[in-house]
């Protein structure tokens, strides 16, 4: 892990920039409230995982022994959501912590969520990725239930109508930390064989079309993403 404070400055303090080689269940048990600078963690799993959203409903139509034969592992966040897949080299994965008394901290929860995602949108537009945000509220389906792209969440962006960035909340008394995932390969084999059981109409198909790449690449997104907050 290497920790530093970043040159994003501007009318803000400075942020801590980290970044995070973890399994995925520790990078999601893992806490940013004790921060008192806005900090971004740029987050390497370590290992192949489905992480359930917080009240596991979309856990008894998985098949187990699928995940085992697979090597992948399993693991719930805090926030809510159907399942995400991680697979390290497939996703960029950041982690952003507002504290309470920063300035960029929002107390509404839609203009939060609004307010990151202008974030993303800003920083893929400046890299040539011609993505749409999310503004209305939350839309979820029977699907989004078990597979989180599958849904519509404020703030989130999508391409041709496909997800390229989710977006969670972990709201605190401290702060507010965006969870967010930009798809740099869209290959979700896995969770349509882990859900192919699931009572969902045409569910494999529809897994595969709620996501694509977001053609850029990890480097490119990370330094365009760190350009859009040094403005803030």
């Amino acid at each position: 892990m290497n920790s530093k404070l970043s040159p994003i400055k501007g009318h803000l303090p400075e942020w801590i920039v980290e970044d995070k080689e973890l399994t995925t269940a520790l990078a999601h048990a893992a806490t940013l409230e004790e921060r008192k600078n806005p900090t971004l963690w740029i987050v390497k799993a370590q290992d192949p995982c489905i992480v359930l959203g917080s009240s596991e409903r979309e856990k008894p139509f998985i098949d187990f022994s699928y995940l085992e034969k697979e090597g992948l592992s399993i693991t719930s966040r805090r926030s809510g959501g159907g399942a995400v897949l991680v697979v390290p080299d497939d996703l960029l994965w950041v982690d952003i912590f507002i504290p309470r008394i920063s300035p960029l901290w929002e107390e509404d929860v839609k203009r939060s969520a609004l307010w990151i995602g202008e974030v993303w949108l800003k920083a893929m537009q400046s890299i040539s990725v011609s993505g749409t945000m999310h503004t209305e509220s939350m839309e979820r389906s029977p699907l989004s239930d078990l597979v989180c792209f599958a849904g519509k969440a404020p703030g989130e962006i999508f391409l041709n109508g496909r997800k390229i960035v989710g977006i969670s909340q972990r709201r605190s008394r401290q702060g507010t930390r965006y969870q967010c995932a930009l798809v740099l390969k869209w290959e979700p084999k896995h969770l349509v064989n882990a859900f192919k059981a699931a009572p969902v109409a045409n569910i494999a198909q529809r897994i595969q079309s709620c996501g694509t790449n977001a053609d850029c690449g990890r480097q490119d997104a990370i330094d365009a993403l760190m350009k859009q907050l040094s403005i803030r």
